[in-house]
Order: C-alpha cells, then sequence, then structure tokens
C-alpha cells in the first residue's frame, strides 16, 4: 500500500513547508491539499494553489504531487492544460493531475460560479480530460463539446510524460461510472462497499487504471484498514493530516519498503 499524505487546511505556510519536506524524507507516495480559495471565515488561513505546488517540487525531491483535488469548475481548460504542464516540468515529471467535477457549493456561490446540475458537472470533467490529454502530447487541439470548446489550443512547451489523471470520485456512482473510460486513477472515499464496486469497474474495463481512497478524518484503527483495503484492491490511501503534523513521524512505519 503507497501512502499519500493530504495536508489539512491551515495558514501556517512554514509548517506545511517542513511537513511536506517531512514526508519526502520520510518516503512518503504523495502530498497533495484540497483545491479551495474560499476563506469560509475570516481567521481560518488556508495554503493552497498551482503557486504552492511549484514551490514545494522546489524543495522536494521524489514525492509525487497530487492534489485531492483541483475543482474543475474554478478554471477554463486553456489555465488547467498550462499549469499543469508547468508543474509537471517544474517537478520533473512528479505532479499528477487530481482533478473533480466541483462539489464545493458555497465556494462557488461567494465568487459567483454558475454550478450546473451533476450530470453536466460531470460531463464537463471528462471533456476536459479529454482536451488535456490531447494537448499533453503536443497536440493542437479543437473540441467542440456540450461544455468544453476549444478552436486551435495549443500549450507548449508540453510534458515530457504526461501526467497521471487521477479523478476524485467521492461517493458519486455516476462519476465513477463515467471516469472508468478516461481516468488513470480512480479515488474514491473509504467506503468499503464502495471501493469493491470501483475494484470490480475496473477490472471489467480492461483498462489499466489504480484504484485509490482518501481519508479526512484520522481513525485510531487506520493501520488495520490500510491493510483490509490492500486485499479489496486499493493501492493508495491519501490520508489526511492535521497541524502540527505530528503524526507523520508516527505513520513513517506504514511505508512499505
Amino acid at each position: 500500500m503507497r501512502i499519500g499524505v493530504n495536508l489539512g487546511p491551515t495558514g501556517n505556510w512554514m509548517a506545511v513547508l517542513e511537513a511536506a519536506k517531512k514526508a519526502d524524507a520520510y518516503g512518503f507516495d504523495a502530498v497533495g491539499f484540497l483545491d479551495h480559495y474560499q476563506t469560509v471565515k475570516p481567521e481560518w488561513g488556508y495554503v493552497c494553489g498551482w503557486s504552492l505546488y511549484g514551490a514545494l517540487a522546489m524543495v522536494t525531491t521524489r514525492i509525487k504531487l497530487v492534489p485531492m483535488v483541483i475543482c474543475r469548475l474554478n478554471y477554463l481548460a486553456g489555465v488547467l492544460a498550462k499549469e499543469t504542464t508547468m508543474q509537471a516540468l517544474i517537478s520533473g515529471g512528479r505532479f499528477e493531475l487530481g482533478i473533480g467535477a466541483g462539489d464545493f457549493f458555497e465556494e462557488m456561490h461567494a465568487w459567483g460560479i454558475p454550478v450546473p446540475k451533476a450530470n453536466e458537472r460531470i460531463e464537463g470533467l471528462k471533456e476536459t480530460v479529454q482536451v488535456l490529454q490531447k494537448i499533453w502530447k503536443g497536440e493542437a487541439v479543437t473540441f467542440e463539446g456540450k461544455h468544453v470548446q476549444v478552436k486551435n489550443g495549443f500549450c507548449a512547451p508540453i510534458p515530457d510524460k504526461a501526467p497521471r489523471v487521477v479523478i476524485g470520485v467521492g461517493n458519486s456512482r455516476s462519476l465513477l461510472h463515467s471516469a472508468i473510460e478516461y481516468a488513470d486513477e480512480l479515488n474514491v472515499y473509504a467506503d468499503e462497499e464502495l471501493m469493491r464496486e470501483a475494484r470490480r469497474e475496473i477490472d471489467a474495463s480492461g483498462r489499466e487504471i489504480g484504484l485509490s481512497t482518501f481519508v479526512w478524518e484520522w481513525r485510531e484503527d487506520i493501520e488495520e484498514k490500510l491493510k483490509e483495503w490492500e486485499q479489496v484492491g486499493v493501492e493508495r490511501t491519501f490520508v489526511t493530516f492535521w497541524e502540527p503534523f505530528e503524526q507523520l513521524e508516527r505513520a513513517r512505519h506504514w511505508i512499505k519498503a
């Protein structure tokens, strides 16, 4: 089981920096953050964003950078194309695009972003990823989708290798069934029934797709659960660690040599 680190919301940049460096040194597989720019309360700071991944790429050497997850509705396809390309280049290929259809409606309402219906968000996510996968190959893209339109779009330089696409399924069966067609990895909430369903879908698809899960609240039985989830077919678990991030030290022994 590979362990990814999701650093819980904090406004303490230095704590985030040190935690990411420790996660890299300890051998964790990935580090990431939620993708929310809306501060719910004035006293709640939150270090995140594209610039953060670029900064961490420069102070880490081996750990993957995997957002948990980018909200597709927050960005134009062209912005995603450039940002993901640059992150892949800056990190030496360690950036993976963790992305979802978007469900933090409070943020969208605050900043005037329309909230499409669930099926439209899922369709829009698929179209966006399809465009990105062409862009990363160095193709000039013309795409006439229901939700995404691109005319002779091009993004250079291109990464040496296209970023893996990790779709944040959460608990959406509809998104699970859609993403099976284009994702490199499906990330589901820590629900064993959902994990088994995702595993069955992956096996039936005939595609090489990874399966991961996401843990938000710290749980004392996490070590036992990691073993159980691995037996179900989960290959990577993203565990949320909270400031002061002392539990990173405790979790070091979860990592298999």
